[in-house]
This record gives structure tokens, sequence and C-alpha cells, in this order.
């Protein structure tokens, strides 16, 4: 049991010991990545980000709208599904990848460049906790393209080149997209906030609220 326990929190410790290596000197870990050794220890990174993102994300809502037993509900279904579906959408995205640096010039395996990739998603907390502020997600999607840039001349052994037009691209597409649902997202609130405003100007719904309370 002792021994189960140890070598489960060496494992989680080896996980967060790649991620301050990534985060911190992102050109020493992918001059140093293994570019084999099996999909499952990427594959848990990814599961393991992706839950710690559904946290963090739970956190937020709760510190803006207030928590309740529903959501509360949501997030053990949340801490389910998510984790599912980002192994699923890695093993897809990794395949887009990896099909972009073969054609720029890249003769790495599939598992290397899914290697790659998975271990990027660290970013997914992070840019999470960026997006507590509006806007400032932009800066995960900046980092994503930089440490996709590195992997290509670190890991693939090619040119930036090609590979920096094609995932800036990618990038600016992401960014775009992220800066429209911010917007949204910021709209809706402060249309919530007009029709509350225009709701406490109607005669009497001041007296129905109170009575409620009484």
């Amino acid at each position: 049991m002792n021994e189960s326990k140890v070598t489960v929190q060496t494992y989680i410790k080896g996980l967060i010991d790649l991620a301050i290596q990534l985060i911190a000197k992102p050109v020493d870990f992918f001059k140093t990545m293994p570019k084999s050794g099996g999909l499952l220890d990427p594959l848990l990174y990814v599961v393991m980000t992706a839950l710690l993102g559904v946290v963090l994300s739970t956190i937020e809502s709760f510190l803006t709208r207030g928590a309740g037993v529903h959501d509360l509900g949501m997030l053990a279904i949340w801490l389910i599904i998510v984790p599912v579906i980002a192994a699923i959408l890695s093993f897809f995205v990794a395949a887009i990848c990896f099909a972009i640096w073969t054609f720029t010039g890249s003769n790495e395996s599939y598992e290397t460049s899914y290697r790659c990739l998975a271990y990027m998603h660290v970013l997914m907390p992070i840019t999470i906790l960026l997006s507590f502020v509006p806007y400032l997600g932009l800066l995960g999607i900046a980092w994503w393209l930089y440490l996709m840039v590195i992997a290509t001349r670190e890991v693939h052994k090619i040119s930036i080149n090609p590979a920096l037009l094609i995932f800036g691209i990618i990038a600016a597409l992401s960014g775009l997209v992220y800066c429209s649902s911010v917007s949204s997202a910021i709209n809706s609130k402060e249309h919530l906030k007009e029709f509350t405003k225009e709701l406490q100007k109607i005669p009497g719904m001041n007296d129905m609220g109170n009575s409620g309370k009484r």
C-alpha cells in the first residue's frame, strides 16, 4: 500500500517537474524530450491537465456566479467528460500537426508529434487562469505558437518559416474566436445589467421582491 502510494506520488511529481521544465526552459525541454517510449505517459499528462482545467474553470464560475447543488453535480459530470474529450481530441490534433510537420519536411513519427502536443497541454490550465482577466487568454495562444516554433526547430529539425506560417494562421484564427467569445460574454453581462435596471424601474417590482421575503 505504501509502495503504491509512493509510486503514484513519484509519478505525479515527475509530471509536475515536466511542466515546470517546459514552462521555465522550453528549449532545453524539447531538446531532451524522448521521442519514443509509448503514448501512455503523454496521454495521462493530457488527462491530468484537463482535470486541472475543469477544477480551475469551476472555481472561476463559483467566484463569479456562486455555487449550488446543481453546479456541484455538473462538476462531477465534467470531471468525467472533459478528460475523455481531451484525450480523444489530443490524438486528432496531433494527427493534424503530424501532417503539417511531415509536409514541411519532418521525418519524425506520429508518436513524436503526439508527445510534443501532449506536453503542451500544460498551457490549458494556465490559459484558463489568464482568462480570469478578459482578453488575457490571448497570451496563452501566443505562448502555444512560441512552443510550436521551438518544437519545430528542436524536435523536428526543420525550418521554422513554413511551420510558423501555418501555425501562425491557426493561432490567429484561434485568437479571433477567443476575442469574439469574450466580447459576446461581456456584452451579455452588460445587457443583463441593463435589463435588471429596467425591471427595477417598473412600479411594484421592489414591493413584490420585499413581499416574497416576508
